[in-house]
């Protein structure tokens, strides 16, 4: 008796195997391979995948505390109750630009006004960036035309096209001239950024 093994099992090659048995075996085996030689041909095709990602430019400004106060005297300097720490960050497209940060009032002759109508300019308002001189409130810029002050402007190039840095604005109220009455007198500054 002589046997031969094949990958789907044994069978016999007996003088007495019936053909049909043998054939069947065969068909089977066939079946098989077929089946198996198909599942191996299934391919995806081979190619690029297209991909696409964007990032918009930003350019953000913080800024507290939200309020500042003054103990105004006739005639005199006030000083701001606590400093204002400004955070500008940005995210450029490109390979430069220029950033800059300002600080103004949108009424040039009334910075600060009391419900009676009397008004502080914002020549009378003074601004010291990062512990530099106080300057007051009288520069151009791109947001004002004489009331600005320019806290800083900076070019930046490849390697910070994406940063953020903080700065500190102390300010004082100079009523010196003013011949103001008592009264509460309220305004707001103005933080914005730009970059070109």
């Amino acid at each position: 008796m002589s046997e031969q093994r094949h990958k789907f099992g044994l069978w016999s090659s007996k003088a007495g195997a019936t053909p049909a048995k043998a054939l069947a075996a065969l068909l089977l085996y066939l079946g098989a391979t077929a089946a198996a030689a198909a599942s191996g041909q299934i391919r995806l095709p081979a190619g690029p995948v297209p991909m696409a990602a964007g990032m918009s430019s930003s350019l953000t400004v913080t800024a507290t505390p939200a309020l500042v106060n003054f103990t105004l005297v006739p005639n005199g300097v006030a000083n701001g109750s606590s400093a204002i720490s400004i955070t500008t960050a940005w995210a450029i497209a490109g390979s430069s630009a220029r950033v800059s940060l300002y600080a103004y009032f949108t009424t040039p002759a009334a910075a600060l006004s009391s419900a009676a109508g009397n008004n502080i300019p914002a020549a009378n308002v003074s601004g010291s960036v990062n512990g530099g001189a106080f300057r007051t409130f009288t520069q151009s810029s791109p947001f004002a035309g004489s009331s600005s002050i320019t806290i800083f402007s900076r070019r930046v190039g490849p390697n910070d096209l994406q940063a953020q840095r903080t700065d500190t604005l102390n300010l004082h109220v100079n009523t010196g001239g003013l011949a103001l009455p008592a009264g509460n007198y309220v305004g707001q500054l103005v933080i914005q950024a730009q970059a070109i």
